[in-house]
């Protein structure tokens, strides 16, 4: 995570995309939907969307907006994140694709 995200007062925001490896497409969905809940009640949550396109299965896009950078850097700190991340790691293709976001407007 880069600095100035993490050395952030104000909203931080992050655009991820995943695609899932063939034949983990219902997998990788089955574990996204089940940690949304768990995220959404975190402290200094936001916004936290996923989307996927029929044109694409198994490729989901990510949007997260945290209240400042110590919030996501405690978000993914997380005993039940850091399951999520060793789950999607027999799960996804390649990396994990984050671009950091800064508001331009309120």
């Amino acid at each position: 995570m880069p600095a100035d995200v993490l050395a952030s007062t104000t909203p931080v925001a992050v655009y991820g995309f995943a695609r899932a490896k063939a034949g983990q497409e219902q997998a990788l969905e089955d574990a996204i939907r089940e940690i949304i809940p768990t995220v959404r009640a975190e402290e200094g949550y936001e916004q936290y969307w996923v989307h996927t396109t029929k044109e694409q299965p198994g490729a989901f896009a990510f949007y997260e907006r945290w209240s400042s950078g110590a919030d996501i850097a405690r978000h993914v700190q997380q005993p039940h994140m850091q399951d999520y991340f060793g789950k999607l790691a027999d799960l996804v293709e390649g990396d994990l694709e984050a671009d950091w976001l800064w508001p331009l407007s309120d």
